[in-house]
């Protein structure tokens, strides 16, 4: 059976079907496991991948791991459907790690066009959440990749026109889901 594609997997991060996990039924690392095992993406043995966190995933099961600099280096990009992380050099120790790799405290999904797919919460200045769960974010949030070895990269790191074209329609549609619910809105204070 063939690897599947990082791209197979970026376009399916994307589906919608994922937004309404909250972080607490899908935390980052949770949420990349999910999408790899409904892609059909399985370890050797058949069983789905279980990490043990970012970290674990950050350290294991990859082809290639290094910064997003490198990444632009050696690829002309971020390959789309690498993992990537919020990565600081300190901190591992405390997650039981003594190997000098850093500590890598969120991942996600890269899915081209400067577009992560991740699980995530945080709040604004008066407590209210801002996110709780699978939803986009910025890939200049990120600053280590990995290309993980169960998937295929082998079809080039370029910049994807397709994956562009396809994000510039998904945000057009979101727009118009909005512009929807707001009217809704109005027609229900009526």
């Amino acid at each position: 059976m063939s690897k599947k594609t990082g791209k197979e997997f970026a376009s399916l991060a994307m589906n919608i079907k994922y937004n309404k996990y909250s972080y607490d039924e899908l935390d980052c690392q949770a949420f990349v496991e999910k999408v790899l095992a409904d892609l059909g993406v399985r370890k050797p043995d058949g069983s789905v991948y279980n990490w043990r966190g970012s970290n674990s995933m950050y350290r294991n099961y990859y082809s290639w791991r290094g910064t997003k600099e490198d990444a632009i280096e050696k690829f002309g990009g971020v390959p789309v459907g690498a993992f990537v992380y919020v990565w600081t050099p300190t901190g591992e120790e405390e997650r039981g790690y003594h190997d000098g790799l850093g500590n890598a405290q969120h991942v996600g999904i890269y899915c081209g066009g400067d577009l992560v797919r991740d699980s995530t919460r945080y709040k604004n200045s008066k407590g209210e959440y801002v996110r709780n769960g699978v939803g986009d974010a910025a890939l200049k949030s990120f600053n280590r990749v990995t290309l993980p070895d169960m998937l295929d990269f082998s079809g080039g790191g370029d910049y994807n026109k397709d994956v562009d074209k396809c994000l510039a329609l998904i945000d057009n549609i979101r727009k118009e889901l909005n512009g929807m619910e707001d009217l809704l809105h109005d027609i229900g204070r009526d």
